[in-house]
């Protein structure tokens, strides 16, 4: 398969899985690639083989647009912010991947290695927020939970975004701030505050 075709058959997934979700036919996916689907057998010997070539394609496309061009040097909380802001806008750019690549991540589908591969894509971007475990609450938890829940909450802000585009900013600092105060502990107060939140019950 050319990479143009296996692109084109790629993105027609998408629209028909976001359309009609993991039930939706081959047939239907062949047709609005404009091809028969004898020959969107040739390029995916199956529909699971589809459906983990597209998770991958997603996750890749995601991990680029975070962090291609390369998020500059320095604090981290301003590194996570702008790996963040990539993450938002592309699924407030076009909902239909952040909801296929969704729809795909809890299926049955996905096969162990996809889903590795699909982790080792997202490294780049997900080592920032990695980065500010220890010492916070996931300091003991696997890496791949915290990569759980700041996933599910960049899902939730980029439905927001994409119902209110106008609110992108206030949407998108929303939640980071949320993403930021659950993997990371807050510093101590300092200070009479200090003293008397110790002597409260």
């Amino acid at each position: 398969m050319s990479d143009q075709r296996r692109a084109a058959v790629l993105k027609a997934a998408t629209r028909v899985i976001a359309r009609d979700g993991l039930t939706a036919s081959t047939a239907s996916i062949a047709a609005e690639a404009g091809l028969s689907v004898g020959s969107l057998f040739n390029y995916f010997p199956t529909k699971t083989a589809l459906i983990n070539a597209l998770y991958l394609h997603l996750k890749r496309d995601l991990a680029g647009a975070v962090v291609e061009p390369s998020i500059p040097p320095g604090p981290l909380r301003g590194r996570a912010w702008e790996a963040w802001r990539r993450w938002i806008r592309w699924g407030a750019a076009d909902p239909d991947k952040q909801r296929v690549l969704m729809l795909i991540d809890v299926s049955h589908e996905l096969t162990g290695r996809t889903r590795e591969d699909g982790v080792e894509a997202m490294q780049g971007a997900d080592s920032l927020f990695a980065e500010a475990r220890p010492g916070g609450p996931f300091a003991d938890q696997p890496l791949e939970f915290l990569v759980a829940t700041v996933g599910a909450m960049a899902a939730t802000t980029m439905e927001a975004v994409a119902r209110e585009p106008e609110e992108f900013e206030s949407r998108c600092s929303a939640g980071f701030a949320a993403v930021w105060a659950a993997i990371v502990i807050s510093e101590r107060p300092s200070g009479s505050d200090a003293d008397e939140r110790r002597s409260r019950p």
